[in-house]
């Protein structure tokens, strides 16, 4: 599902003269909260349930260098639920040579705002949540790149 499509900011240009590292966060952030909204967790979930989720575990790997004036877009995937667990997939492309320029993996827990503990999703929401990550997985496949790890290189 498309999140995000934005502009590469001057200010996001560094030394390098290409896009700074923490500016791939903040379009997986944005893209991010698009999606966690448009699954319907967003703001209205938090306010109308007490429930919400919080990143647990990130991983963002960087594959291309983005240049001043690109634009960029965001193509996001729910790979899987549980009872208390989400795990999403995004991938950054810049949309002038449709080249992927980087990817992230994340877990996200569900939580009960009163308790600031993990709770389990309602089973709506859950059943919900679950049909749409069988529907995306049916429609676009898995995304390359899932589960990377870091590897210490050998001396």
């Amino acid at each position: 599902m498309r999140t995000l499509e934005c502009d590469v900011d001057a200010t996001w240009i560094d030394i390098n003269n290409h896009m700074n590292a923490q500016y791939y966060g903040i379009v997986v952030y944005r893209a991010h909260a698009a999606f966690t909204d448009a699954l319907g967790l967003g703001d209205e979930y938090v306010r109308t349930t007490g429930f919400g989720k919080v990143v647990v575990q990130t991983a963002m790997t960087y594959e291309r260098e983005v240049l001043h004036g690109s634009r960029l877009a965001v193509d996001s995937w729910l790979l899987g639920v549980d009872a208390k667990r989400l795990h999403f997939f995004h991938e950054v492309r810049d949309l002038g040579d449709r080249t992927r320029v980087a990817v992230s993996e994340q877990l996200d827990l569900h939580v009960d705002l009163g308790t600031r503990r993990t709770a389990a999703m309602p089973d709506d929401v859950r059943a919900r949540l679950t049909q749409f990550a069988t529907e995306q997985r049916a429609a676009g496949g898995h995304p390359d790149g899932v589960g990377r790890r870091i590897r210490f290189p050998r001396s």
